[in-house]
């Protein structure tokens, strides 16, 4: 609405009201209560780090107790190590599908009760680039009963320095 000498007055509410358009299938759905937007899956991150290579958020004035709390700090993926270390139903599944029988609380595995069919478990991408933690993660895609960084670092009761190392002498 223009006023006199020029001045505006904007009414974003009301404009946002009279343009709206609700059609005939969306009128439907909320005359029936019916959800439109709804949650179906939860998405669980599985971190992959290379041993002794955690990662650890500083505070200021705070770092010797944080860097303490990092070093006694179970992860997920030395959780899941010793998951396949005790239970033999674990050792028969890979790292991505742990999530559909097992629940991670506090960095510990413990069997699911119910809803594992509305988890999807991904793994953090990585850069070939860094070399060492993208071919742990290829084992990890690969390996399912893995007890320990020096179980995938092994072939034919050989222990590799590297990860690359493992993973081409399988491939080859």
């Amino acid at each position: 609405m223009v006023l006199s000498a020029g001045q505006v007055q904007y009414n974003g509410i009301a404009n946002y009201i009279d343009a709206r358009c609700v059609i005939a299938p969306e009128a439907m759905w909320r005359l029936l209560e019916s959800h439109i937007h709804g949650r179906s899956h939860a998405v669980m991150r599985l971190p992959v780090h290379l041993p002794n290579q955690k990662r650890v958020t500083l505070k200021d004035g705070h770092e010797e107790e944080t860097l303490e709390a990092a070093r006694s700090r179970q992860t997920m993926l030395k959780s899941w190590f010793q998951l396949n270390q005790s239970d033999p139903d674990a050792q028969t599944l890979l790292n991505t599908d742990i999530t559909y029988n097992y629940v991670c609380d506090r960095n510990n595995w413990k069997r699911r009760k119910s809803g594992g069919n509305k988890i999807v478990a991904r793994m953090y991408v990585l850069n070939v680039k860094d070399a060492e933690r993208f071919y742990l993660r290829m084992l990890l895609l690969h390996v399912p009963d893995a007890a320990s960084f020096k179980f995938l670092r092994t072939v034919d009761n050989v222990i590799y320095d590297t990860f690359s190392k493992q993973l081409f002498t399988v491939t080859c």
